[in-house]
């Protein structure tokens, strides 16, 4: 059995307890929010028990793993707290604010405990049989990749968590939290870029936020192949992201729910998933929390390849990489 503590009580924080409560080798034993109020429900809801202070739910000898879902800025320091009290680390994206506290993050990782960054859009079945045709070299030479997330967040959006919409705690904005999970289908699928070149903006929310909600970049993987990125969290609702990619022998149109090549619709394995999720955010966190659990028990699972672990730095590369060129005018080598 391994026991979950929950750090960070908002509104992701539920989709992982469901997650935890339907496998029966895990369960939520403790939680913490520096609001009392709204963490006290959260335990009340989960039946589980609650802490004012995360240092005290990490010293509780009744916790095996933990998931941080804690504002960005807390990512590092508490990942690599709960590397010192041995527990293993469920985090929510980004890793870190920056390059290089993410690498800090992944040197003080013991080698002992697990790690891994919650991008669940990989256990979707479309990224899965895509990812699967890809290393198969199922569509010949890659010639191109495009990559749109448009998404509604509005003022109320920013108002109900102060924390976002700040350089300082959010670290950013649609790239840092929105379209990270679509620039992880670049790396993950195929590779790291090795330089990008991009530009952000503040439009309709620039009496709101000192963040970017809007953006758009250009990078090349081998230095020959194209990846245009366009994002924004300007639009009127919450359509998924789509990633298409321009094969030799086809053209195939990536999205949380499909998978098209050359314009048809690709069957896919039927997700038998129960999730409170956003539809946007994909049916895959139920898997990713499996995945991790059969991992630290060491159990045959197939889904475990899937899991985000150090390869979790390369999006946040990109995303950097686009905030220093914004700064700078200039190509970023990542």
């Amino acid at each position: 059995m391994i026991r979950f503590g929950i750090i960070g009580c908002g509104n992701i924080s539920g989709t992982h307890a469901e997650a935890i409560d339907l496998i029966d080798e895990a369960a939520l034993v403790a939680c913490c929010d520096n609001n009392q109020a709204k963490g006290e429900r959260f335990a009340r809801e989960h039946d589980c028990v609650f802490y004012k202070e995360y240092q005290e739910l990490l010293a509780s000898e009744d916790v095996d793993a933990v998931i941080i879902a804690t504002p960005h800025y807390l990512h590092g320091n508490m990942t690599q707290a709960a590397f010192q009290a041995n527990k293993h680390v469920i985090c929510e994206k980004p890793m870190a604010l920056s390059v290089a506290e993410a690498e800090a993050v992944l040197a003080a990782q013991p080698p002992h405990l697990e790690y891994a960054v919650c991008y669940q859009n990989r256990f979707n079945a479309s990224y899965i049989e895509l990812k699967k045709r890809i290393d198969e070299q199922a569509f010949g030479t890659l010639k191109g990749i495009k990559c749109e997330l448009t998404w509604h967040r509005d003022r109320q959006y920013y108002q109900a968590a102060p924390w976002k919409g700040t350089w300082a705690e959010e670290g950013g904005g649609v790239l840092i939290n929105q379209a990270i999970h679509t620039l992880d289908v670049i790396s993950w699928m195929i590779e790291l870029p090795t330089k990008i070149k991009g530009k952000i903006m503040t439009s309709l929310l620039e009496d709101t936020i000192e963040v970017e909600d809007a953006a758009m970049a250009t990078a090349l993987i081998q230095e020959r192949i194209p990846v245009v990125i366009h994002a924004s969290n300007n639009y009127s609702s919450d359509p998924s992201p789509t990633v298409t990619f321009d094969f030799e022998l086809a053209q195939v149109v990536l999205t949380s729910e499909q998978l098209l090549v050359n314009g048809v619709a690709q069957t896919l394995p039927r997700e038998n998933i129960s999730t409170v999720a956003k539809d946007y955010w994909g049916a895959g966190h139920q898997r990713f929390i499996r995945a991790f659990v059969n991992q630290l028990m060491g159990k045959t699972d197939p889904d475990r390849e899937l899991l985000a672990t150090a390869d979790a730095l390369d999006s946040l590369k990109m995303v950097c990489g686009i905030y220093e060129s914004d700064r700078t005018n200039q190509w970023v080598s990542l």
